[in-house]
């Protein structure tokens, strides 16, 4: 299906009035491509992981990374860095942490989603401290902090357990991306950030905020089957999510399949009371995204629905952007980003007529971002 784009009108004495209307096909096509980050170049960091990407109302691009001190491993210290751009991707400022583990234990922090409050004026980062439960002083703890300078300066990590107890002992990871703000109802306004818990209950949650990130709670959830048992090649878990909201309001969620359920493909699941709950029946396979169980990233811009991952069934190769102009029923067309090793993903707007891709790539070497022109 092609976009259709109105041209001119031109306006005649009988007071009718002609719109001419081309139909334009979108050809997407990269343009640009940057290494923002290389393991074992920088500091202390051995790795580059888990990518975040976001733009902001003032036109700047965030790039963050959850970077590893001494491997690619889940289980090691880390550090949140990022990176801005101020003319839509060309240049990039230098690295900044954002926050780091300081404890003598691993796996003390793991991403992550950002969330973009256009009501706030505020930027909400959510992470988590111990998912794995191997620390040595402490249980799983999910944090937030917040920015409302648009990432120029951060406020102190806040324990969301202390104003609600079901995030104590709560092995949850959010993300890794981006989450969303409900524009229309219901629930407008509302923050939205999904991802999934591990440990022996593992589920598919979606945490939501209707007070801009002052109380959260956790909302729509998919336990995995078999729940709290042990899992094998054909179970069903939603794992790594990523969401957007269509124009009707209603939700759509695209995840991980973590077990290879029914197809080495994407989970998909919609929920139309603002994330409250994901419905047996809205949930369902789309066998043209093809996928090796890895994080991949959704993105609605300008009604035009993007989708990337390593496009491939067995292997994490060939970053993939495919689109669709009839948010996911059917995918209009795919552009190979990167046809080797590559990995984790997030996408995001840049302008009206781009979009930015930040991928790991190179077997967890290098972080790139590609600068993706629409049309």
């Amino acid at each position: 299906m092609a976009k259709s784009v109105v041209y001119a009108s031109f306006a005649f004495t009988c007071s009718l009035s002609l719109v001419i209307t081309v139909s334009v096909a979108l050809s997407p096509v990269v343009i640009e491509k940057q290494i923002l980050w290389q393991s074992g170049r920088e500091g202390e960091i051995a790795y580059y992981r888990t990518p975040m990407l976001t733009n902001t109302p003032t036109g700047d691009i965030l790039a963050f990374a959850g970077s590893r001190k001494y491997s690619s491993s889940d289980k090691v210290q880390k550090i949140a860095t990022m990176r801005r751009s101020r003319d839509h991707g060309s240049t990039w400022d230098p690295t900044l942490f954002v926050v780091q583990d300081l404890g003598p234990g691993t796996d003390y922090f793991n991403f992550g989603t950002i969330t973009v409050d256009y009501v706030a004026n505020s930027l909400v980062f959510l992470y988590c401290h111990c998912p794995h439960n191997v620390c040595t002083d402490s249980l799983p703890t999910l944090f937030m902090m917040r920015s409302f300078d648009w990432g120029y300066s951060w406020g102190k990590a806040v324990n969301l357990s202390k104003a609600n107890p079901d995030f104590y002992n709560f092995p949850y990871c959010p993300g890794p991306g981006y989450g969303i703000q409900k524009r229309l109802e219901p629930h407008k306004g509302r923050l939205i950030s999904c991802g999934h818990r591990i440990g022996a209950f593992r589920a598919m949650h979606c945490l939501v905020s209707d007070d801009h990130g002052d109380t959260w709670k956790i909302a729509g959830t998919v336990p995995t089957i078999p729940y709290g048992q042990s899992h094998k090649t054909g179970d069903f878990e939603m794992d790594e999510s990523t969401i957007v909201e269509l124009p009707d309001g209603s939700l759509l969620l695209n995840s991980r399949n973590q077990y290879h359920y029914h197809c080495r493909c994407r989970i998909i699941a919609r929920s139309h009371d603002g994330g409250n709950s994901f419905p047996f029946e809205e949930i369902s396979m789309d066998a043209t995204l093809i996928d090796p169980a890895c994080a991949g990233s959704l993105l609605l811009h300008n009604d035009i629905m993007f989708f990337s991952n390593p496009a491939n069934p067995s292997k994490r190769v060939n970053m993939t952007v495919r689109w669709s102009e009839d948010y996911g029923k059917t995918w209009a067309g795919a552009l190979v980003v990167d046809p080797g090793d590559s990995e984790y993903s997030c996408l995001s707007s840049v302008d009206d007529n781009h979009i930015g891709l930040l991928y790991e790539k190179g077997g967890y070497e290098e972080m790139a971002f590609a600068k993706i022109r629409i049309h």
